[in-house]
C-alpha cells in the first residue's frame, strides 16, 4: 500500500505506507519529516503529522522474509583439532648450482716448437727496432761574445768607487747613475769583463775576491 505526499517543491513522493517508522513535525512547524525505513533517506512533505498518519492507517505490516545460513560457512576447528592438509602446491625446489670443475692438473698448452736453424728474418728487424739510435754528438759551441759596454773606463773607474754589494743595488745604481738604456746587457758584460764576480744576488768587486 503506497501513499502519496507532496515535497516542499510540489514534487509528488510516493512511500510504502507499511516501511513509514517515523513520522514526526519540521522544526519550523511547516509540514512534517516522514522516515521509511530501507532506503536511508528523510523525506520533508507539506502534509502535518497527522495528515500522514490518517494515510498510512491500516496499512499492513510489512512481512519479514528470512534470511538463510550459508552453507559455506565453516566453524572455528576446536582445540587440539588438527587443520585439514591444506591444497596448495608444494614449493618448488630451486635447482642445484652447477658444480665448478676442477683446474688441477690441467695439463698446460704445449709450447710453440722452434723453428729450427737460423732465426727468422723478422727477429734482427725486431732488435734493431727495439735498439735506441745512438746519439748524435754535439760538439760544446763557443760562449757568445759579451754584449757592447755603454760605460767608458771613467765611468767604470767611478763604479768601483760607489761598488754596491747586492745585485739590485748595482742595478738600481747603474739605472740611476749612469743613465743607462739596458741595464742587464751591462751587467753581464762588466761580469764578462772581470770587473766584478757575481754570488747569486752579491756582487763581489776584485778586492774582496
Amino acid at each position: 500500500m503506497f501513499i502519496k505526499l507532496t515535497r516542499f517543491d510540489n514534487r509528488p513522493v510516493w512511500l510504502n505506507a507499511g516501511f513509514v517508522v517515523t513520522v514526526e513535525p519540521r522544526r519550523d512547524g511547516v509540514g512534517s519529516v516522514v522516515v521509511p525505513i530501507g532506503d536511508g533517506l528523510d523525506y520533508d512533505v507539506r502534509e502535518s503529522p497527522e495528515e500522514v498518519l490518517r494515510l498510512i492507517d491500516g496499512a499492513p505490516a510489512p512481512s519479514v522474509v528470512p534470511v538463510p545460513v550459508s552453507d559455506s560457512l565453516t566453524k572455528t576447528p576446536a582445540e587440539g583439532a588438527t587443520a585439514e592438509p591444506s591444497c596448495a602446491e608444494p614449493p618448488v625446489a630451486a635447482p642445484p648450482k652447477p658444480r665448478k670443475r676442477a683446474t688441477r692438473g690441467r695439463a698446460k698448452p704445449p709450447a710453440a716448437a722452434k723453428e729450427s736453424g737460423d732465426r727468422p728474418a723478422a727477429a734482427p728487424a725486431a732488435e734493431a727496432a727495439a735498439e735506441p739510435a745512438p746519439a748524435e754528438k754535439t760538439e760544446p759551441q763557443p760562449a757568445p761574445p759579451p754584449a757592447e759596454l755603454e760605460l767608458s773606463e771613467a765611468d767604470v773607474q767611478r763604479l768601483r768607487k760607489l761598488a754596491p754589494k747586492t745585485l739590485g743595488k748595482l742595478k738600481n745604481t747603474l739605472m740611476t747613475q749612469f743613465r743607462l738604456a739596458d741595464v742587464g746587457a751591462n751587467v753581464v758584460s762588466l761580469a764578462a769583463r772581470g770587473v766584478f764576480a757575481l754570488d747569486g744576488s752579491k756582487v763581489l768587486w776584485p778586492a774582496e775576491a
